[in-house]
């Protein structure tokens, strides 16, 4: 045993967290970044070359934008290239909810309900409670995103418009964001176009929520908070290891997910090891033939957990 081992002061109680972090680092094939050697630490081509590997194996092309929070250090791959959001867009309509309410055109503890015409398939809870019923527009909000129900989105970017979302989004810089008139669906689905985004315009949003650069900071903290309570979380978080106590913890993802023609994810990842900021589309070269039921043994579902998780041991290794 080493000298530094030896004086080492008694150590505190291990928490639960810390519990399902260490099994979850072991599980993943990797130590604590505090107990490796310096030859352990990947170089700058490590994680391109990871990442190309990736690609190979799940047979698709992935676009990412990373960024640390904590460090200087970007990465970026065909970040630029717009592609469908799927249900990411749903960021960026919450983002216009706070930016009206800040204005003071829409107060987020008013009840709100959702008209037939909202009607939409896919996910969510709303399409199986009664027709008529009320939240208020922060708990549709938070509907939204947590469980990404579809009638909820309908519902609330007709109560902010989509031009406004639009128009907010390219103020901000994203310039190759466009929602359209929100996710296809209801009566008018084979006409509407799907909202397209980039991972570099993602990454930048979640970015500067994070730093508090768009809103106020309340708004910011509280649209993180949000995210954090996500429920669909077969991506992102599935091979990090931060444990499901979001209220306070000091380690925590914020993220939301998008299933589609392509499989997105945009979030921010804080560990004690590394905090970044991350956006991630992968698009299969070829429709995966086994549709299952349960979304996280879905193949592209699969290559973005794994994406995902070799961005994490990247960044926290280095």
């Amino acid at each position: 045993m080493s000298a530094t081992h030896k004086e080492m002061a008694p150590f505190d109680p291990i928490s639960r967290r810390d519990i399902l972090g260490i099994g979850a680092l072991t599980a993943c094939g990797f130590g604590l970044p505090e107990q490796l050697d310096a030859e352990t630490v990947p170089d700058e081509t490590e994680l391109p070359r990871q990442i190309e590997l990736l690609e190979n194996k799940h047979a698709g092309t992935f676009s990412i934008e990373v960024q640390r929070l904590d460090a200087d250090e970007h990465f970026a791959l065909r970040a630029k290239t717009p592609l469908p959001t799927a249900s990411t867009c749903k960021l960026f309509v919450l983002c216009e909810l706070f930016r009206q309410a800040e204005e003071g055109t829409i107060d987020l503890r008013a009840p709100i309900s959702w008209k037939p015409e909202f009607h939409r398939g896919g996910d969510g809870v709303l399409r199986a409670m009664t027709l008529g019923q009320e939240l208020s527009i922060h708990n549709m909000a938070v509907l939204m995103i947590i469980v990404s129900d579809n009638i909820a989105t309908a519902t609330l970017v007709d109560l902010v418009g989509p031009d406004n979302v639009n128009r907010t989004m390219k103020s901000w810089g994203l310039a190759a964001t466009n929602v359209y008139d929100g996710l296809p669906g209801g009566s008018n689905a084979s006409r509407m176009k799907q909202p397209v985004s980039t991972a570099h315009d993602l990454c930048s949003l979640m970015t500067r929520i994070y730093r508090h650069d768009v809103l106020t900071p309340k708004s910011c903290d509280e649209i993180i908070r949000i995210m954090r309570a996500q429920r669909c979380n077969d991506m992102l978080p599935r091979y990090i290891p931060v444990g499901e106590d979001w209220g306070n913890a000091k380690s925590w993802i914020a993220n939301k997910t998008g299933y589609g023609a392509c499989r997105v994810e945009v979030g921010v990842v804080r560990t004690t090891e590394v905090t970044f900021s991350l956006a991630m589309f992968f698009k299969p070269h070829q429709p995966p033939s086994n549709r299952l039921k349960c979304l996280a043994d879905y193949p592209p579902v699969l290559a973005m957990a794994d994406a995902c998780h070799v961005i994490y041991k990247c960044l926290a290794l280095s």
